[in-house]
């Protein structure tokens, strides 16, 4: 709760990469780790936060931060807490919805679904340029057929007639 707390957010989230591909816990892994509702607790000072950020007419009241907690500890509890930190940074930045002069708990669920969303267009790139790069140390260690054939000193076109087929086995 220390080291991602509200006042790190902007240093945190300078690097989306790591706020989504690092190892910062997930809610789940807090409740696991520091007892049931700890994902309850770091999330009502980041949802203050973010209240007070969006300069509302009203604060939000303590049951409704105590109730987004809730919701999204539940139900969004395989968020990292680097993830949601960006999540919040980018609410505030306005890259999703806004409230309209009073904190709204379905505002922030919708916008957090649509984080959901770029999350995972940020994984599937992740991922595809994971297997790009495998692919390409593969092709780096690979010989051509020529190549393997003359490493075991046969001639290739001996090989296409059949005339060699027992020193492939």
């Amino acid at each position: 709760m220390k080291a991602n707390n509200p006042s790190v957010q902007l240093q945190i989230c300078k690097d989306t990469y790591s706020c989504f591909f690092g190892d910062a816990p997930t809610l789940s892994v807090l409740d696991y780790a520091y007892g049931k509702s700890c994902a309850e607790a770091w999330l009502v000072p980041q949802l203050a936060e973010l209240s007070l950020c969006c300069g509302l007419k009203e604060d939000a009241s303590k049951e409704q931060l105590r109730f987004i907690a809730v919701v999204i500890a539940t139900d969004f509890h395989w968020l990292k807490t680097s993830e949601l930190m960006l999540f919040f940074f980018r609410f505030k930045a306005g890259y999703y919805e806004r409230f309209y002069s009073r904190f709204d708990p379905q505002t922030i669920l919708l916008s957090l679904k649509e984080f959901v969303q770029d999350r995972a267009r940020a994984w599937e790139i992740h991922d595809e340029e994971e297997r790009r790069m495998k692919d390409d140390e593969h092709k780096a260690r690979c010989i051509s057929f020529e190549e393997y054939c003359k490493r075991i000193g046969v001639n290739p076109s001996s090989y296409i007639l059949g005339e060699k087929e027992d020193t492939l086995q």
